[in-house]
């Protein structure tokens, strides 16, 4: 399987899964309509304001794992047999939760040592020269760095549900079929990506025009709901063409085309 049919495959198949963007849909709007309040210019900087936004990112955090761990379940099923019993939802949320929490905190601190990293070493160049082109270098070093870690981190929370391995051994299968398959990776995220951007800024430049004579509130709330809905439908794209793909890279020889 190529990149474009991986893309391919995956809007196809993501009508299979309306429900699992319904499930995301909701938890986004939940999130959204609740971040509104929580948002306006008075609550900078109010303490309390800062520590229940914490809490709920936190819960809405902890909800999001058990939802990835059940679509990720039916991704796999589908692509494997064109199929999903959406009653086992549940069952691979469960089932995957401590795994992908696991490998998540583990992304964490990886990010957290890259930024230090970056810090550090930023810090020491510009001490010694601090002009536009220093600059320029440690802001171009650091995101070709990123990107790299990125691609490698790509399958892992894929290797986890398809391969039942757990947090580390998917880490360490995941990292290295991304590093043997570096490019069409690469190709296969710029890709899913530009085509999310372009999606979400021409549904933002319709309903931004749509909204225009509204009241703030009302646009506010609407642009929030049609957010979620963007926000829920091409992740769900974005992990059927992904866990597709890594199915493709790591399917023993001689078996079938999942």
């Amino acid at each position: 399987m190529n990149i474009i049919e991986a893309v391919k495959k995956g809007f196809t198949l993501s009508g299979k899964l309306l429900k699992v963007v319904l499930f995301f849909f909701i938890l986004n709007v939940v999130m959204g309509l609740i971040s509104l309040p929580l948002a306006r210019p008075e609550n900078i900087g109010n303490p309390g304001i800062a520590a229940i936004s914490f809490i709920l990112s936190l819960i809405f955090f902890a909800i999001f794992v058990y939802l990835q761990g059940g679509a990720l379940g039916l991704t796999r099923d589908i692509q494997k047999t064109s199929s999903c019993d959406m009653a086992n939802f549940p069952v691979y949320g469960k089932k995957y939760y401590l795994k992908i929490l696991g490998l998540l905190v583990l992304y964490i601190l990886i990010a957290i040592g890259i930024v230090l990293v970056f810090a550090l070493a930023g810090s020491g160049i510009l001490a010694l020269a601090d002009n536009v082109f220093t600059r320029t270098l440690i802001f171009g070093v650091a995101a070709v760095i990123t990107l790299f870690v990125i691609v490698l981190l790509l399958f892992p929370v894929y290797s986890i549900v398809a391969d039942e391995n757990n947090a580390i051994q998917a880490f360490k299968k995941g990292v290295k079929t991304g590093m043997d398959n570096f490019w069409p990776t690469l190709g296969l995220f710029v890709l899913l990506v530009a085509i999310s951007i372009v999606i979400s800024l021409v549904i933002g430049f319709i309903i931004g025009l749509i909204t225009i004579p509204l009241p703030v509130t009302l646009s506010k709330i609407i642009i929030t709901i049609v957010n979620s809905a963007v926000q829920s439908y091409i992740p769900v794209v974005m992990m059927l063409a992904l866990m597709g793909y890594y199915l493709s890279l790591t399917k023993e020889p001689g078996s079938p085309q999942a």
